[in-house]
């Protein structure tokens, strides 16, 4: 567990060194509660409506999108532009281990991120903090965050079988925008619709994290947790399989150049 801290530690100061304490707090805080800030006001117009309650928790939960898509989406590419791709393919150790440590450290900021622009959205628009159960808002962030970062690392594996990861990170940023309820039920949504937001992390713990503030039935809460789990664990069996493919694929064609 040491070396796995150890190295999870390593691999997320390294994403880090090209950036400053405040750049860091501009691009991965700001930036998202600025756009949480955006969709609320935006939303308030539009519905005629001052209560935002469940606009500043659905965007608040989309503020890792910067690090759970962009930052985690791109760590594999990163890797080989860095030079450092040969080792990870050829390492003896655990490849789904090192797809974790890559996705530790960055849950975490997910998670203080997510908090930080929630608590501030919330003062600002004057959520009624007094209807929440903060033990049950972090557990349902918790399985969220897994989730999200699970699907960011999912992402990451495509970039050692193309060069495309611009186009697809871009893209799938605006399917979590659009399909996860954040800014309008799912319920809305034509059937393929939601058949895609039913595959996607963060349309359940949208959906719970709105239920604690109108009271909620303990049965529905479990299953979209356990569902958000679930979709989480899929994503990472993906991703080893992603490696595994890349890796046999690098082995048949006897290079690491893959596209």
């Amino acid at each position: 567990m040491k070396s796995f801290l150890k190295m999870s530690y390593l691999d997320f100061k390294g994403h880090l060194g090209p950036f400053q304490v405040e750049e860091f707090i501009t691009l991965d805080t700001m930036y998202p509660f600025l756009s949480l800030v955006f969709y609320c006001l935006l939303a308030s117009f539009a519905f005629q409506t001052n209560d935002l309650t469940k606009w500043v928790i659905g965007n608040s939960y989309l503020l890792c999108t910067n690090v759970c898509i962009f930052s985690l989406g791109s760590s594999f590419y990163g890797e080989r532009c860095y030079g450092r791709i040969r080792s990870i393919i050829c390492s003896p150790i655990s490849k789904l281990q090192i797809i974790l440590q890559k996705g530790f450290f960055p849950c975490l900021v997910c998670m203080l991120t997510t908090t930080l622009g929630f608590l501030a959205g919330g003062l600002l628009f004057r959520l009624p903090f007094h209807k929440i159960n903060f033990g049950m808002y972090f557990l349902i962030l918790l399985f969220a965050m897994m989730g999200a970062c699970s699907l960011g690392l999912f992402l990451g594996t495509i970039g050692l079988l193309t060069d495309q990861m611009h186009l697809i990170l871009n893209t799938m940023s605006f399917i979590i925008l659009i399909f996860t309820g954040s800014n309008f039920p799912v319920t809305q949504l034509p059937i393929c619709g939601r058949i895609i937001s039913q595959i996607l992390p963060l349309t359940r713990s949208i959906e719970a994290a709105k239920m604690i503030f109108t009271g909620y039935d303990g049965n529905r809460l479990f299953e979209l947790l356990v569902g958000e789990f679930i979709v989480g664990i899929v994503y990472l069996l993906l991703a080893r399989v992603m490696v595994y493919y890349a890796e046999q694929k690098a082995i048949k064609k006897g290079t690491l150049e893959l596209f």
